[in-house]
């Protein structure tokens, strides 16, 4: 029991140390050295653990994804919630983490996106599917508002939960370039306003 626990801190410290580099300096600027130094892993250590600096990018992208839906998605998109509230918490909590982090690293799916998605074809097909899991959660929340009567008839639910992705996204990356939050929320506010257009009154 005891060496289960020590080989999980031991991984768990690997992947913390990893992902807060990462997420600030990029996969390919990061080195598995910068990263045994600042987490006092051993090389052995580190290769029992993940055979390549590429396996534990995914253990990384990974991680990511599962703390984005626990702490994001599953806290706003909640059964029996407003269909409307829901995409409008999304937003709010998005730019309430970004706050907390006053605009330094962005968001790490995005970042690696960028980064990866021309160099790496197993980053961005696995990017490519966490993605598409968001999309995919706001076109049902999207048609749960349209079942409802909430959302107009002549709506375009696939294009418009691809454009609410993808200007947030957009959105978090200039935050990030101008250390501004008031640019990330003065554009959530403006989504919300382009979403507002296509409510039934």
């Amino acid at each position: 029991m005891t060496t289960g626990t020590k080989e999980t801190s031991t991984k768990e410290q690997i992947l913390d140390v990893a992902s807060r580099l990462i997420h600030v300096r990029g996969f390919n600027k990061t080195s598995v050295d910068e990263i045994l130094k600042e987490s006092g892993v051993g090389k052995g250590n580190f290769y029992y653990y993940f055979k390549s600096k590429d396996e534990l990018g995914f253990a990384i992208l990974d991680r990511s994804i599962e703390r984005i839906t626990r702490e994001i998605i599953e806290k706003c998109f909640t059964d029996g919630k407003d269909p409307w509230q829901q995409l409008l918490d999304f937003f709010d909590c998005q730019v309430e983490r970004i706050r907390r982090q006053g605009c330094t690293g962005g968001c790490p799916l995005g970042n690696l996106a960028v980064e990866m998605s021309d160099i790496h074809e197993e980053f961005r097909r696995r990017l490519n599917k966490a993605f598409d899991r968001l999309r995919s959660r706001i076109e049902d929340t999207l048609t749960q508002a349209r079942t409802q009567g909430m959302l107009r008839n002549d709506a375009n639910i696939p294009r418009l939960a691809h454009f609410l992705v993808a200007a947030f996204e957009g959105a978090l990356m200039m935050g990030k370039l101008y250390k501004d939050i008031g640019i990330i929320a003065g554009v959530v506010e403006e989504l919300k306003g382009h979403l507002a257009h296509y409510r039934v009154a």
